[in-house]
């Protein structure tokens, strides 16, 4: 049976009245009366004697009623039991992280979180350019920390945390490598290509971002892919700020955008993955940002 079936018998077995059994359940009467019916024609017996004075349980009726009524009882403890766990930050939660911005963000949130919700533990992961959100939707992961381009319109995109300014990584001998900025114009830029599942939109927000197209058939799959084709001369690439504060390597420049538009930090999960402990979390994200200011993730370090 149906639990609508379940608590429109049970519900006229209260009242012996369609009527008011149908008001009490926010149903019409004929619904009633064709549900019982229904369940008639399934059992092979009446369940209910019907007359113009008044509704009585037949003896197949009041067997069906002492068996449902401890059935319903398990079954409203199970969706209170359900609905108290979603509304608890507890259990595990699976975190991905794009680079070392997002990792630093992770580490300062989780420091907090877990003082403030010890029964919920954070599992974190890095997730890689080549396929950002394929853990999502593997179950992998329940969120993931991710700048722009989020070109998956199967997501969902929470709240910017910060927007970071942008630049290129270049070879050391690069002739942009001896500039203080360079704008989104510049001619003769070749760019090092990203491959997996990421790779077509997000050489096609390169080429409306900063008009800029990669090349190369065989595309990084990892950041660090491309900082050591970069410092093997294969051409330059975007990044966000903080490589050159997470990322310093021998061989490549980060020189900075004049002009161009900066990643934008955000979390990202499935739609319906929506939980106490995942809103937790973002809401902690947000903190964390708010109390140390975006600059902290990204300005070069202090020496």
């Amino acid at each position: 049976m149906e639990r609508q079936e379940i608590e429109v018998f049970l519900a006229l077995c209260e009242e012996l009245h369609f009527g008011r059994a149908a008001e009490r359940l926010y149903l019409t009467q004929a619904r009633v009366s064709q549900t019982i019916k229904k369940l008639e024609r399934r059992f092979g017996a009446q369940l209910f004697e019907r007359t113009s004075r008044q509704v009585r349980l037949t003896p197949v009726g009041r067997v069906l009623r002492d068996d449902l009524i401890p059935i319903r009882a398990q079954l409203d403890r199970a969706v209170e039991r359900a609905e108290a766990a979603a509304r608890s930050v507890e259990g595990t939660l699976r975190v991905g992280y794009l680079g070392g911005l997002a990792a630093s963000l992770l580490v300062d949130t989780v420091l907090v979180f877990r003082d403030r919700h010890p029964e919920c533990e954070v599992h974190a992961r890095e997730v890689h350019l080549s396929d950002v959100f394929g853990p999502l939707r593997r179950d992998e992961l329940d969120l993931v920390i991710s700048h722009s381009p989020i070109g998956e319109h199967d997501l969902i995109a929470g709240p910017a945390l910060l927007t970071e300014p942008t630049g290129l990584v270049v070879p050391r001998d690069h002739a942009l490598a001896r500039r203080s900025s360079i704008d989104s114009t510049t001619a003769g830029i070749e760019v090092i290509a990203i491959g997996g599942p990421a790779g077509a939109y997000w050489h096609r927000y390169l080429d409306e971002t900063w008009h800029i197209s990669p090349v190369g058939s065989n595309g990084a799959h990892t950041f660090e892919d491309v900082l050591t084709a970069v410092a093997f001369g294969a051409g330059v690439h975007p990044a966000g700020a903080h490589a050159e504060r997470h990322y310093p390597r021998r061989g490549t420049v980060y020189v900075p955008f004049s002009d161009g538009q900066g990643h934008v930090w955000r979390p990202v999960w499935m739609p319906g993955a929506e939980t106490a402990r995942l809103w937790a979390f973002v809401q902690m994200l947000l903190e964390s940002v708010a109390q140390r200011g975006a600059d902290h993730y990204f300005a070069r370090a202090r020496v």
